[in-house]
């Protein structure tokens, strides 16, 4: 599996490390009760990548994202008439105003796509790229904050279900069966289901 893209943009920004939602609470993990655990990269990391990988789960999407020029208004694109609301609640989430909020999501949008960009060999094509976001769907929702409520918001109630957060040996299971019946070529390749 390629590596952790969250984990790769918290490193390349400088942002403090996240800390994985518990299934259970639906609450980051260790965090409850401690307001130094809702920062702004915590909501604003995995909330620019659930955008990502809608958008890059398209033909168009994943087009854009191999040959476009953009290098910035990745939240235009990703989120649409949904932008100001999505800035909105990871603003409110970390505390913190909507000019930084904004200018911090679009510096990890363009960072996801040169991470994108690195990882795909030349020649990649719209499967290449949907199999690598696909790959980093259970990376970004297992750090996803519920009280986000980006699910509702794109009216994708299966982004915030708590399974989708879940870890360990019969839930990586699941996973890769689930990504089997999503379509991901690569995951059909891979001979265990273990990530």
């Amino acid at each position: 599996m390629a590596e952790n893209i969250v984990e790769q943009i918290q490193k390349n920004l400088g942002f403090p490390p996240l800390h994985k939602i518990d299934p259970n609470t639906q609450e980051v993990k260790h965090g409850e009760n401690r307001p130094e655990a809702k920062t702004l990269a915590q909501a604003a990391i995995p909330a620019v990548l659930l955008g990502l990988y809608r958008y890059g789960s398209t033909e168009q999407g994943a087009n854009e994202i191999l040959h476009g020029q953009r290098t910035s208004d990745w939240l235009n694109i990703f989120y649409d008439e949904k932008k100001e609301e999505t800035i909105q609640k990871v603003a409110s989430y970390g505390h913190t105003s909507l000019d930084e909020t904004t200018q911090t999501m679009e510096s990890i949008g363009a960072e996801a796509i040169k991470i994108i960009k690195q990882h795909l060999i030349a020649g990649s094509g719209f499967a290449q790229v949907k199999d690598y976001i696909t790959q980093q769907r259970k990376n970004i929702l297992v750090y996803l904050p519920a009280e986000l409520q980006l699910g509702y918001l794109v009216n994708d109630n299966t982004l915030d279900d708590r399974t989708n957060k879940m870890e360990g040996p019969m839930s990586n299971s699941m996973h890769f069966i689930e990504r089997i019946f999503s379509g991901s070529t690569t995951e059909k390749n891979e001979l265990s289901p273990e990530e």
